[in-house]
C-alpha cells in the first residue's frame, strides 16, 4: 500500500478524531504504527484527576494492576466520603489498610496530603512548569518517582510528548510492535521513542490499548 493510500485509509478511520492530524504524522514517521492504529482505532486516553486526587490515584496504581487499583480507590471513596487531603489525614491507618493500601503507600499518601494542607505544594504553579522542571519538582515528594510524575503529566495534565520509559506495559507493547527478542531497556525505550516526538503520549495511549 502506498503512502497516499495509507494516509487516505487512516484519514477515513480517524475522520472525527481530535488527534487525526497527529496520528497521520506518526504513521508517516513510523510504519510500524500503521496497523497498530488500525487495530486499536477506538483507543482511549489514560486519564486521571488533576492535583491531589490525581497524584493519589497514581500512587495507588504503583506496581498494581488497573483492576486492583480501581478497587482500592473505590473503597477509599466510600470510607473517606470526600477524597481530600484533610479527609485522608483524618482517616486512621487501620481504616486505610482495610481499603487495601500497604503501610508504605499509606505513609506516602499521608505525606502528600500533609504537604498539600501545609501549602508546600502549589499545583497552580507546578502546572506552569515545563515537562523537565515539573518532573523535578513532583519527584521531590516522597513516594513519587519518575514513572508517577510522567504519568501525572500524561494522564492529568494531558501533555503531548510524555513517554514513561519504565512502564512494563509499554515495554511489552514496544517489544511486540518492533519484533524484538526481549523486552527493551529504559535506554532502548527512550531511543526507540525519538521518532515519535513530539506526540509520544498518543503512542503511549495506543500501545497501552494494545497491551490491555
Amino acid at each position: 500500500m502506498s503512502t497516499q493510500q495509507v494516509n487516505t485509509s487512516l484519514s477515513k478511520i480517524f475522520e472525527k478524531h481530535k488527534y487525526k492530524e497527529k496520528i497521520l504524522y506518526l504513521a508517516k514517521k513510523d510504519k510500524d504504527l500503521i496497523n497498530l492504529f488500525k487495530s486499536y482505532k477506538n483507543f482511549g486516553e489514560y486519564s486521571r484527576n488533576k492535583g491531589f486526587k490525581g497524584l493519589l490515584q497514581l500512587i495507588i496504581e504503583q506496581q498494581l494492576s488497573v483492576a486492583s487499583a480501581k478497587a482500592i480507590y473505590k473503597k477509599m471513596k466510600l470510607k473517606l466520603k470526600s477524597i481530600s487531603p484533610e479527609a485522608l489525614l483524618n482517616t486512621s491507618d487501620l481504616d486505610l489498610k482495610e481499603c487495601g493500601l500497604s503501610k508504605q503507600k499509606i505513609s506516602y499518601l499521608k505525606g502528600l496530603a500533609l504537604n498539600c494542607v501545609n501549602k508546600e505544594i502549589n499545583f497552580k504553579e507546578l502546572h506552569k512548569l515545563d515537562d523537565e522542571l515539573l518532573i523535578e519538582e513532583i519527584t521531590r515528594i516522597k513516594g513519587i518517582g519518575p514513572w508517577t510524575a510522567q504519568c501525572y503529566m500524561l494522564a492529568s495534565r494531558k501533555r503531548e510528548d510524555v513517554w514513561p520509559v519504565a512502564d512494563l506495559g509499554l515495554m511489552e507493547a514496544v517489544k511486540r510492535i518492533k519484533n524484538l527478542e526481549k523486552r527493551p531497556s529504559e535506554e532502548e525505550m527512550e531511543k526507540i521513542s525519538q521518532i515519535w516526538r513530539p506526540y509520544r503520549s498518543i503512542v503511549a495511549n495506543v500501545l497501552w490499548a494494545s497491551y490491555d
